[in-house]
């Protein structure tokens, strides 16, 4: 996820990286999502992990920030809570491509609504992937099923993780396996 706001910075080249909190597994690839579509691929040329204390001057202009201080600002009104000891994962990005792609885009030929349908009629599910599978049927919406059950859009991922789990078990013949993980 990326707010708008830093969108043209990232698509032009000055922004080369982002920093999250935690300690994340990061893939070769990202898709960056802003505004409700994914926008861009992104090459990961390299993942590092600090302490909020260790980010220095060049973490902060690489993240396309004017400064150290700038950035702090930033990450601890984004992030309420975060602590100087706290880890972060710093992705730098290699080459960035425009997409213009539906967040909603398809899972092997089948739209998200689709997917939650059969595997709530096909698949064994806890009662809380029924209640996230639902709430895409529901509203025909990422977005709109995030906001439903989080308040906030900013909690997609976890759909996606669910819809992605139930395409691949749906696809491969698992109609009766649970879909574990969550």
């Amino acid at each position: 996820m990326l707010s708008q706001r830093y969108l043209k910075a990232l698509l032009e080249g000055s922004k080369k990286s982002t920093i999250r909190p935690g300690i994340l597994r990061v893939a070769e690839r990202v898709y960056i999502h802003s505004g409700g579509k994914i926008v861009a691929v992104a090459e990961v040329a390299e993942v590092v992990y600090k302490r909020v204390s260790e980010l220095t001057e060049r973490d902060a202009l690489l993240d396309g920030f004017n400064s150290r201080e700038e950035l702090m600002a930033y990450l601890k009104k984004r992030y309420p809570g975060l602590r100087d000891d706290a880890v972060v994962t710093v992705v730098k990005f290699g080459k960035v491509s425009k997409l213009e792609m539906p967040e909603d885009a398809h899972y092997g030929g089948l739209t998200p609504v689709e997917i939650a349908t059969l595997a709530l009629n096909k698949l064994r599910l806890s009662p809380r992937e029924q209640k996230v599978l639902k709430a895409v049927v529901e509203t025909g919406s990422l977005r709109k099923a995030a906001i439903k059950l989080y308040g906030t859009v900013d909690k997609r991922g976890v759909i996606r993780k669910i819809l992605r789990k139930a395409a691949s078990l749906l696809m491969n013949g698992g109609l009766d396996r649970e879909i574990k993980d969550y």
